[in-house]
């Protein structure tokens, strides 16, 4: 009997491992028409992205407020340059005010358009999208000349957060502890900067691929939304 249950527990935790409680996806990468072709750039900046006005949704003010959106803030600009630089070229930060010249440089920096915080206990026990997260960013890429002078090569913007999941209460005793657990541990703010640094980084590295420009890792390719197919229209006779 205990060995049936300790195989239920491990089923039951590979299924939630591979179900998934979030998803970021890109809602759009627009790419600028160059005169030459697309090549890899020899640094990438990444600037820590700001907040648009009336973007937070969260449980803090003052003093609070603004260390989290620091932390965020910072908990992006490190993810995009951890990717970035494994993905697409060597990467690393610099600050909203720093001055950039070089040549084939590329800047990266944005804004988080929404960010909801949502409530970790009420995903982890109940679930079914109470509680849940939302993360909407737009990121912007220039590419800049010896002078410092910008050139918008992208703009990328990404959608996500967690999904309509049944929580603890839900899934019955033996699935309960490995939901709390694992829900705990890819939800939230923390999970989803990760998941769209990687939407951004992918974006950038399916595109340089197209180009035929040399990447040092294999191409990843980003998420999208998935497009509901519309039935045809059929039109209708006036005189019926």
């Amino acid at each position: 009997m205990k060995i049936a249950l300790s195989q239920l527990a491990t089923a039951a935790l590979t299924l939630l491992i591979f179900s998934g409680c979030a998803s970021v996806s890109v809602k759009e990468s627009r790419f600028t028409e160059q005169k030459y072709p697309l090549r890899t750039p020899s640094i990438i900046f990444v600037r820590p992205f700001v907040f648009a006005p009336g973007a937070l949704r969260v449980d803090r003010s003052g003093e609070d407020l603004r260390k989290f959106e620091s932390i965020v803030a910072a908990q992006m600009a490190n993810r995009l340059v951890e990717l970035l630089g494994t993905s697409v070229a060597p990467a690393r930060l610099a600050t909203l005010t720093e001055r950039i010249r070089g040549k084939n440089i590329w800047v990266v920096e944005g804004q988080f358009d929404r960010l909801n915080q949502g409530s970790r206990a009420l995903r982890s026990v109940v679930g079914f999208g109470l509680g849940g997260t939302k993360m909407e960013t737009t990121a912007l890429v220039y590419s800049l000349d010896k002078k410092g002078q910008q050139t918008l090569l992208a703009r990328i913007q990404t959608t996500g957060g967690s999904n309509a999941v049944p929580g603890a209460v839900l899934s019955g005793p033996v699935v309960a502890v490995p939901r709390l657990i694992f829900t705990a541990a890819t939800t939230g703010v923390s999970s989803d900067s990760k998941r769209t640094a990687r939407m951004i980084t992918a974006a950038l590295s399916e595109q340089l691929s197209k180009a035929g420009a040399p990447l040092p890792a294999p191409a990843l390719r980003p998420k999208r939304p998935q497009v509901t197919e519309q039935p045809p229209q059929i039109p209708i006779d006036p005189d019926y």
